[in-house]
């Protein structure tokens, strides 16, 4: 079978036709290349923010975060290897090191020896006992003196008579002091038994009358106080209230 030889015109069309598709392949490469490289800076830009945020956290935290070790430092600080020896050089053996001499032997230092001991003193003498001193002669004891009398008990206090218990001081009521008396006097009562005669309603009156001092009656119970002592009866009156002045 014979084969038509290419025109010029056609094999011109043929190389146009791949030298075409060589420049579309040729920018489909460099299409990839160019988009493989910004998606790895797109990569190491989020590795690098979402590290920097990692930091952040940790130091909010308070919590150091390991140091990156450099893998070009890391290859670099690897210990190198050891190369073989070469079979062909001699091998020199080290000579044996001389023993060090033995270090003399210390002798021990000689004891002490103990230090006498000090002689017993002799034990002292005894002291003769003083001869005893003769008792002296009691003398007849003299009698003892005469007791001293009795003193005479003291006479109970006579009962304060009714007519003079009436006319006492108002200050005689406990809890009734020389303020109060005078507040008392301006409304015409300086006597004990003008209070002892106070009715309830008089002496609720007067009370409010008082000022500072309104309560003190019925609590000091001045109207109990003034009838025993205008009645005349002392220890009554002490027995309930205490003593007298």
């Amino acid at each position: 079978m014979q084969t038509t030889p290419m025109s010029p015109g056609g094999a011109a069309d043929a190389f146009f036709s791949w030298t075409v598709i060589s420049l579309i392949a040729i920018g489909v490469i460099a299409a990839l290349v160019i988009a493989g490289i910004i998606y790895g800076r797109r990569l190491s830009y989020q590795r690098h923010r979402a590290e920097e945020a990692a930091e952040e956290r940790a130091d909010e935290a308070g919590i150091p975060l390991p140091e990156e070790e450099d893998p070009i430092a890391a290859a670099t600080s690897t210990e190198p290897v050891a190369k073989e020896p070469d079979s062909d050089l001699p091998v020199k053996v080290p000579e044996p090191r001389p023993k060090p001499a033995p270090a003399p032997k210390s002798t021990p230092a000689p004891k002490p020896k103990p230090a006498p001991k000090p002689a017993p003193k002799p034990a002292p003498k005894p002291v003769p006992a003083p001869a005893p001193v003769p008792a002296p002669v009691e003398e007849a004891a003299s009698p003892p003196p005469p007791a001293p009398p009795a003193a005479p008990e003291p006479a109970p206090e006579p009962a304060v008579a009714p007519d003079l218990a009436g006319a006492l001081s108002l200050t005689t009521i406990k809890g009734l002091g020389p303020k109060v008396a005078a507040m008392l006097a301006e409304r015409g009562i300086t006597r004990v038994d003008q209070v002892a005669a106070l009715s309830d309603a008089e002496a609720s009156d007067l009370d409010a009358q008082l000022g500072v001092f309104t309560g003190r009656m019925a609590r000091d119970r001045w109207i109990d106080q003034a009838k025993l002592l205008a009645s005349g009866d002392t220890a009554a009156y002490e027995a309930e209230f205490g003593k007298l002045g």
